[in-house]
């Protein structure tokens, strides 16, 4: 019996207390919210990059294969061939990665001009996008219209 009571002293301490007090609860909340502080700003820029390493590809690969499958299929590059539907037929998506709208320019000497809606609260995501097109073999032309979009003549050979 001894034994019992000493066991029971020990784990009581002579504290009756259940649960956790207002300054525990409140030290956790600001550690939770100084660790989001810090951590929620690189997570959103983090998926802002997935976009627009989504829109490069996007363009460089899917935009590429359409024309050229469309050009293919019907053996000519005029504007009543490659049109938007037409090309949406061939895989591309209704809207960009922004969630924007794309257009058939027009078509003329080769070249199909399409414009490419891009996210006009990054200021400089149209002109960083265009930088980095003038570098693809299959694309003529990339010029940023301003901060709205880009719009890139493609080859139709």
């Amino acid at each position: 019996m001894k034994t019992q009571q000493s066991r029971t002293r020990t784990l009581g301490c002579g504290s009756k207390q259940r649960g956790f007090t207002m300054v525990e609860l409140g030290f956790v909340m600001v550690l939770i919210v100084g660790l989001a502080a810090v951590f929620l700003p690189d997570l959103f820029k983090q998926r802002e990059d997935a976009k627009y390493s989504t829109a490069i590809a996007q363009i460089e690969k899917n935009f590429v294969s359409a024309i050229a499958r469309q050009v293919a299929r019907t053996n000519s590059c005029t504007a009543a061939n490659v049109t938007k539907a037409n090309l949406i037929k061939r895989g591309l998506p209704e809207q960009t990665v922004f969630g924007t709208e794309w257009s058939v320019a027009g078509v003329a000497s080769n070249v199909v001009s399409i414009t490419y809606g891009v996210d006009s609260t990054d200021s400089s995501a149209a002109g960083d996008i265009a930088a980095m097109l003038s570098k693809n073999a299959n694309i003529s032309s990339a010029v940023a219209n301003g901060t709205t979009g880009v719009t890139i003549g493609y080859r139709c050979n």
